[in-house]
């Protein structure tokens, strides 16, 4: 018998049954050795299937878990396990031989070396895009792309920056030697004195359906020209007509764009200077902005459903500003009219009269430049009520009474009131305006209930 009964005794005794008998103690050892056998063979079985010839502690675990016994939490070893024999009074007890140490030897050994604290440092990984050439960021390949006729991959140029440390971007831009070509031929066509030159560059830009990959470059060509020609009103011209160009050829996806391309729109539309000589038409490229930022709104109106708004609402702001000059205010004054009939009886009538007051006192200044502004701005105002006038259809003209005279001076001011009286459509305008300052205490009433 490989399990003695001997070992069962001792086993229940452990566990607090003493004196059990030997026919119990004789009937478990042989069942303890069945189990035992049943457990080896099933293990044997693993290790022939895992190509092997000797039985390790994963078969056993193995063979455990498919009986659905609980395996043995012992451990596994690359080595053998080498037992010693002991002899006793009674029976040979096997044991794993531990390996001896010599503590004077291990007290005679050198300390290890203290390991480093963890410590913490910051450093950038990325500055606007750019990567910076630093030690903690990982150093950029040097290789072109290679052969095969594939365009290679265009190096990021290098940008020094103020502080001293030199950037590179992080994404290169794959572009044909073909599309820089026309790239180049296109900006240099744009700024040539030649007007059939440019014009054809245009339409180039307006129809072409092969530069989608350009777009981005357009559009940061617009930027930098407005940026950089503020008093140039040929090249802001120029840099406007771009915009349209490329807004207008159907092959172009420009929707992801639009964030880049209204900033610089608003520049031309609302700044303060856009020529060095104020006889200059700076109106036309003011009027021409104010179309396009109207266009965009309604193109992209549904998928950006907060452009509108936040276009009128920095228009209005400029409109508003006392301390901004009359040329920012007559684009913000076109620039709202150009957005539809709602904002102009929402944001513009409100505020005509007391803008009114304002402008009366510019005029009455000794400067020519600043009359010519407010010219300007008063007749702005006078284009805004003509598509309230349109908006409604079934009113028919008052004959401009006094009464309405003085109604319609209480509502716009007395000199924008002269405009309207000596217009040929003053008739529609007055009751346009009175119309909608109805609406607009109608609705303040019902708001208050």
């Amino acid at each position: 018998m490989i399990y003695s009964k001997n070992t069962v005794k001792n086993i229940a005794e452990s566990i607090g049954i003493p004196k059990l008998k030997d026919g119990i103690t004789t009937a478990m050892a042989q069942d303890v050795e069945y189990r035992l056998h049943e457990i080896i063979s099933e293990a044997a079985k693993f290790m022939q299937h895992s190509k092997r010839t000797k039985l390790t502690v994963a078969d056993v675990n193995s063979a455990l878990r498919v009986r659905n016994i609980e395996p043995i939490y012992g451990f596994e070893t690359g080595r053998p396990v080498k037992f010693h024999r002991a002899s006793t009074a009674l029976e040979d007890v096997y044991y794993v031989d531990d390996e001896q140490i010599d503590l004077d030897t291990l007290l005679e050994e050198p300390l290890p070396s203290v390991p480093l604290e963890i410590v913490h440092t910051a450093h950038w990984l990325a500055i606007e895009g750019e990567q910076p050439r630093i030690q903690q960021n990982p150093m950029p390949t040097d290789d072109d792309g290679g052969g095969g006729g594939e365009p290679a991959a265009k190096k990021p140029a290098r940008v020094q920056r103020s502080d001293g440390v030199e950037t590179i971007p992080l994404v290169k831009h794959v572009l044909s030697k073909e599309l820089q070509l026309y790239y180049e031929c296109i900006t240099e066509s744009l700024q040539s004195a030649d007007p059939v030159v440019k014009s054809t560059a245009l339409e180039s830009i307006a129809i072409d359906a092969g530069i989608h990959q350009l777009v981005t470059y357009f559009v940061q060509y617009i930027a930098v020209t407005v940026k950089n020609n503020l008093h140039n009103l040929e090249v802001l011209t120029t840099a406007m007509a771009v915009a349209r160009a490329i807004r207008r050829n159907p092959n172009l996806f420009i929707e992801p764009y639009m964030h880049q391309l209204v900033p610089s729109l608003l520049t031309c539309l609302v700044s303060k200077r856009l020529c060095d000589n104020y006889t200059e038409d700076h109106w036309s490229l003011r009027n021409g902005a104010a179309e396009q930022i109207a266009e965009i709104c309604q193109q992209f109106g549904q998928s950006y459903h907060t452009l509108k708004t936040r276009i009128a609402r920095t228009l209005l702001r400029a409109f508003l500003d006392p301390t901004k000059p009359l040329t920012t205010h007559y684009g913000a004054i076109v620039g709202l009219t150009k957005l539809g009939v709602g904002m102009v009886k929402v944001l513009v009538l409100p505020n005509v009269k007391a803008y009114m007051g304002l402008l009366d006192v510019e005029l009455e200044k000794d400067n020519p430049q600043l009359v010519d502004d407010g010219r300007h701005c008063r007749d702005a105002l006078l284009e805004a009520l003509r598509p309230l006038a349109a908006s409604y259809d079934d009113l028919e003209p008052a004959g401009l009474t006094s009464v309405q005279r003085s109604r319609l001076a209480e509502a716009v001011g007395s000199t924008l009131a002269e405009l309207v009286f000596a217009d040929a459509d003053g008739g529609r305008i007055a009751a346009a305006v009175a119309a909608a300052g109805r609406e607009g205490r109608d609705g303040q009433d019902h708001h208050s209930l």
